[in-house]
């Protein structure tokens, strides 16, 4: 029987990313699961337009003489095409949302081999003290160990597919792992899966060694 995806059934990271509110890798998650699946896009902009009622019933506060300049000051190069850039970058093939936060030397993605054979790029400037951004890319036939969880891990598929014994995810799928969820995340198919994840505690492997070296490089990471 084939697994299909799980629905994720708490939005409360998509309306953070609406509101402006949320830590970094949370709202940088939001926005490309926007820019992959049509239903969160949908679910962006209705909460943006329902904040945006919810502003146009305040009273106007008053603003400084330079608030106009202060905004432009701040708000980058203006588009002048009539179309809107694509909201996936021709370059990576990944949403545009993650460009600031890639270091491409010579035009490549920099990725480092961590446990199992997983390659990853953390994504430090996204990420703070209790949230951990990080790529992920599973070649064919490959997969995450087995493992648990230490608090709530966001996965969000990018290119590929994976499945985890629980269900399948394609590009725009969200999986939710919460604590006491034990899995093995495995690509399906014959195409590298990149992922986007964000956690907010340690994963924790199922081999006490693979646990122990990844606190290890959790530590050195944070220190450099």
């Amino acid at each position: 029987m084939e697994l299909s995806p799980v629905p994720a059934r708490e939005d409360a990271f998509l309306f953070d990313y609406a509101a402006g509110a949320g830590p970094a890798a949370m709202r940088l998650l939001a926005e490309c699961q926007a820019a992959l699946n049509p239903q969160a896009a949908v679910r962006v902009r209705v909460a943006e337009a329902g904040f945006g009622s919810l502003l146009s019933q305040l009273p106007p506060a008053a603003m400084s003489q330079n608030a106009l300049d202060h905004v432009l000051e701040h708000a980058g190069t203006p588009i002048t095409s009539s179309e809107q850039p694509s909201a996936i970058d021709t370059e990576t093939g990944l949403p545009r949302a993650l460009t600031p936060f890639l270091d491409m030397p010579g035009g490549e993605l920099d990725w480092s081999r961590q446990l199992g054979g997983v390659q990853e790029i953390h994504l430090a400037d996204a990420s703070d003290a209790n949230v951990d951004a990080n790529l992920v890319r599973l070649m064919p036939g490959g997969g995450i160990p087995h493992h648990d969880h230490g608090g709530e891990e966001l996965t969000l598929v990018l290119t590929g597919a994976f499945h985890d014994g629980h269900a399948l995810y394609q590009a725009g799928d969200l999986c939710r792992a919460t604590p006491g969820l034990r899995h093995r995340p495995e690509v399906d198919g014959a195409t590298p899966c990149i992922c986007l994840t964000v956690s907010l505690g340690d994963w924790k492997p199922a081999n006490p060694l693979y646990g122990w070296l990844n606190r290890l490089n959790r530590s050195l990471r944070r220190r450099n």
